[in-house]
């Protein structure tokens, strides 16, 4: 893994970001907090990535996990989640908001919900969190409560190419992350062309075959 990968991956990034920004987000309740959710886990993202160049892997690899817990709450609130939860999303941050939201669901139950979905809109996308979740869930956790994954690899040290291959799949959920944005949009079709072009631009820096709708 080159320096020049790391600096390309913060420009995808840099790049998703003015694509979101330049996705006006639509008046529906839902929207709103899904857009929220995109953003962050784009900054997520981009923090790792920043950690990684500063030769910190451990604190770059915690990351990714809220990166995309971030987006499956965002997808959550925009498909499935019923109004009292999307509701809550718009009150102000109290200590009653916050205990509130401690009863949402654990992203087991979002994923659950999100999954008997049938809409076919929303079916792609959810399986590409799915399979993402599969593959990559128990070194997530591991890496953000200090298990056995930052353990072992702060004395071994962390090969190239597993870093390579975990920000490549982050960086291709931070293209969901702006597809989504450019969906929820006041012009999703006008929106959607740039998202297309951040696959294009970026394919050096996205796993194989990653591709945006």
């Amino acid at each position: 893994m080159s320096n020049d990968f790391l600096s390309r991956s913060a420009e995808l990034h840099s790049a998703a970001v003015a694509c979101i920004g330049q996705s006006k987000p639509g008046n529906h309740l839902r929207i709103g907090p899904a857009y929220q959710c995109a953003l962050m886990s784009v900054e997520h993202a981009a923090g790792a990535v920043a950690l990684v160049t500063f030769r910190m892997p451990n604190a770059a690899m915690a990351l990714f996990r809220p990166q995309f817990e971030t987006l499956v709450r965002g997808v959550w609130l925009l498909e499935a989640a019923n109004e009292k939860w999307v509701r809550h999303y718009h009150e102000p941050l109290t200590e009653e908001s916050v205990r509130a939201a401690d009863k949402a669901p654990s992203v087991k139950g979002m994923f659950d919900e999100l999954l008997a979905l049938e809409d076919p809109r929303a079916k792609g996308i959810v399986a590409h969190l799915d399979e993402y979740r599969v593959q990559s869930i128990r070194a997530m956790n591991s890496f953000t409560h200090g298990g056995m994954h930052p353990m072992s690899r702060s004395g071994a040290g962390y090969p190239l190419d597993l870093i390579e291959n975990v920000v490549r799949r982050a960086n291709g959920l931070v293209c969901y992350a702006a597809q989504m944005a450019a969906l929820v949009s006041t012009n999703p079709q006008a929106n959607m062309v740039p998202v297309r072009k951040l696959n294009e631009d970026f394919r050096d820096c996205l796993p194989p075959h990653k591709g945006v709708g």
